[in-house]
């Protein structure tokens, strides 16, 4: 009898035994379920490519040239105020325009300006500063307008309110934007002059003097 006590209880004791792992096996495995569903639902919607976009071509290119102009766009997206959503678009636009001529600055005198092994001397960066503060200056001057706007008015139900997408278009003649260019060089000119910078002087000389042809060409 106390045999028979030990192998019931021993049967007992495995079928709770079987039935708990079955249990923690169920719930891993409707964890694991409940992790894909949740990546599922909570994974990013492609809602437009490049291949697909209705948005005007333009809002795809950040500088290019058509027709003797030169055009720069910029775009801001999930403005809650229009008015404010427009003017941030115009600064990316100018964003454009700007970084183009640091590309530019960066480009041809990098290896003409050598700083002196010290810290505080990094080469080209340290007129560059000097050198986008008058071209910002001068494309004002120069006349450059927006040209197009798009707009896009969302609505979201997070904020329960309307959300602004805006892309502008800023645009200037090719000869205004050399001007530009040309103002940015005769700054740098007399900076390298002041500080020595004899190849550097000699480089934006050469520069000026391609703008100059270049401008007659557009005039």
């Amino acid at each position: 009898m106390k045999n028979q006590m030990f192998s019931l209880n021993s049967n007992v004791s495995l079928g709770i035994v079987i039935i708990i792992s079955l249990a923690f096996s169920g719930c891993g495995a409707a964890k694991a379920l409940n992790l894909k569903e949740a990546y599922q639902i909570q994974k990013p919607i492609v809602v437009r490519t490049s291949l697909d976009d209705d948005r005007p071509q333009w809002t795809q290119n950040t500088l290019f040239e058509k027709n003797g102009k030169i055009y720069f766009t910029g775009g801001f997206t999930d403005g809650a105020d229009y008015a404010v959503t427009i003017r941030c678009a115009n600064a990316e636009a100018l964003k454009s325009a700007v970084q183009s001529v640091s590309q530019y600055i960066r480009a041809e005198f990098s290896e003409y300006v050598h700083g002196s092994n010290s810290a505080a001397d990094e080469g080209v960066d340290r007129y560059f500063s000097d050198g986008i503060a008058t071209f910002s200056e001068n494309i004002h001057v120069q006349g450059i307008r927006q040209a197009a706007l798009y707009y896009e008015e969302m609505f979201s139900p997070t904020l329960m309110q309307s959300t602004y997408n805006v892309f502008v278009k800023l645009e200037m003649s090719k000869a205004d934007f050399l001007h530009a260019k040309a103002g940015v060089l005769k700054k740098l000119r007399e900076r390298f002059k002041h500080d020595g910078e004899t190849e550097a002087k000699q480089k934006a000389e050469k520069l000026l003097d391609e703008l100059k042809n270049e401008i007659k060409t557009q005039t």
